[in-house]
């Protein structure tokens, strides 16, 4: 007897308003809209699944991340409620939509609750993704087969046969199976006619195959250019909304090509017109900047480093002025001064390379980072003492020996500088035992040593 705990009707308001949310491009909340309703429909196909996958291959065409460990913990397969686990494998796979463990979870799940239509579709996905592998995985493939033939789905039973063949080719047990379920096939299509009891789940493949190509990110231009006139189309009807403007952008921004960079960079400025949205001339920044950056790879792998020097010093006044911008604009985000930090110390404007990093030094996650450039600056500077206190005071973080390793150098060679020539040894040696190759510190090393002998016979 089925498990299943489906109510017809019973996730209409949270269908609707998944459909309403992800068409202004809020994926996540549409994400979770739809998860709301597979718990009270778990086997609505059409308004569940179909608009969950969809949703899901819009967010990671747009750079959207796997789920967080926040969103596994709530979202955990493992309770007694199969419909729950139904629902929250949706939800994690729709994160994280390549997944072959979480397709396995959708597919275990609707298996135990008896829902052939899910087990069709979310098998349909399964094959293809096997299909499309470099080297498919028998164990995946043989799962799959069980599953479709505990449901007499027996045509999508064969065709994974098919596929574990490929990896599996001198399988006899597989060959043995394949002729069993073919001979099953025939007899279910004889007694349901050419398109069975079930084949109404998945009505169209070729929309399941267009999600699943979009899902592995092949990038052949007939498949973009079909994106771009897709994705401008839904731009045209509502030009002012994010997430139709970021999608539009995202997937010209695919081809890598300047005239379609160009038209987002169009596209872009219109919409920071429109709307107000600083968002949208960062953006404009950030493609200049990837203009930029392949202009100078260009002229640097064709030799001509001149040119090359040329347009890394406009690339680095650019992103200097850049970056300035965005901090008067997001005055409290550390991570927007510590790029702005970075790239004054490597314009060699040491002192306001300073200010920026000590603000940005609050932040935890570059906090290392912060500190070595921030101790280079003041090197720079010759302001030996400042720097080692700084650097010192980075390595009394918690931070491996490799990390580290960098930070210590520097600090040898600020404290040579200084005279300490103990603890510029100390730290010289501490480097040349993590890695011995690393910049010059053998030399360095036995430069010390040799300073330090010299002045021990002196006395």
């Amino acid at each position: 007897m089925s498990e299943s705990k489906s109510t017809s009707g019973k996730g209409k308001a949270f269908f609707d308003r998944g459909d309403q949310v992800a068409a202004t491009g809020n994926w996540d909340f549409a994400i979770e809209m739809y998860h709301e309703g597979l718990l009270r429909e778990p086997d609505n196909l059409e308004r569940g699944y179909h608009k969950l996958r969809e949703v899901a291959m819009n967010r990671k065409a747009q750079g959207g991340k796997g789920p967080g460990m926040r969103d596994q913990m709530k979202h955990r397969t493992t309770g007694k409620d199969m419909t729950e686990n139904l629902a929250n494998a949706a939800y994690l796979l729709a994160k994280e939509p390549g997944s072959i463990a979480l397709m396995e979870q959708v597919l275990k799940a609707a298996w135990k609750l008896e829902l052939p239509e899910v087990c069709q579709w979310i098998g349909e996905i399964l094959l293809e993704s096997q299909r499309q592998a470099k080297k498919p995985l028998k164990r995946v493939c043989v799962f799959l087969i069980d599953a479709m033939e505990a449901m007499e789905l027996f045509e999508l039973a064969v065709k994974a046969c098919g596929v574990a063949l490929q990896a599996a080719p001198e399988d006899t047990v597989l060959e043995g199976r394949l002729g069993t379920l073919g001979a099953q096939y025939t007899l279910q299509k004889g007694k349901y006619g050419e398109k069975g009891d079930f084949a109404k789940g998945v009505k169209d493949f070729d929309k399941q195959k267009e999600l699943l190509q979009k899902d592995s990110m092949i990038k052949d231009d007939e498949y973009l250019e079909m994106m771009i006139k897709r994705a401008r189309k839904d731009y045209e009807e509502t030009p002012t909304v994010p997430g139709k403007i970021s999608g539009l952008v995202d997937t010209l921004l695919k081809f890598e090509d300047e005239a379609y960079e160009n038209e987002a960079i169009d596209i872009l400025k219109k919409a920071q017109v429109d709307t107000g949205a600083y968002q949208f001339k960062m953006r404009v920044g950030d493609i200049r900047i990837r203009q930029m950056t392949r202009r100078f790879q260009k002229y640097r792998d064709s030799g001509d480093k001149q040119t090359a020097q040329q347009i890394a010093r406009e690339q680095l006044a650019f992103e200097i002025e850049e970056f300035t911008e965005r901090v008067a604009n997001y005055p409290t985000d550390l991570a927007l001064k510590y790029e702005l930090g970075r790239r004054l110390f490597l314009a060699a404007k040491y002192d306001d390379a300073i200010s920026a990093l000590q603000q940005a030094q609050r932040d935890p996650r570059r906090y290392i980072r912060t500190m070595n450039y921030l101790g280079q600056a003041f090197m720079k500077k010759q302001w030996w003492q400042e720097a080692v206190d700084t650097f010192e005071r980075a390595l009394e973080s918690d931070i491996s020996e490799e990390r580290g390793k960098e930070l210590r150098y520097y600090l040898a060679c600020s404290y040579n500088q200084m005279g300490n020539l103990e603890k510029a040894q100390e730290q010289f040696s501490h480097v040349a035992q993590i890695d011995f190759n690393f910049k010059d510190v053998r030399d360095r090393l036995e430069a010390v040593r040799t300073k330090i002998r010299e002045q021990e016979q002196a006395s």
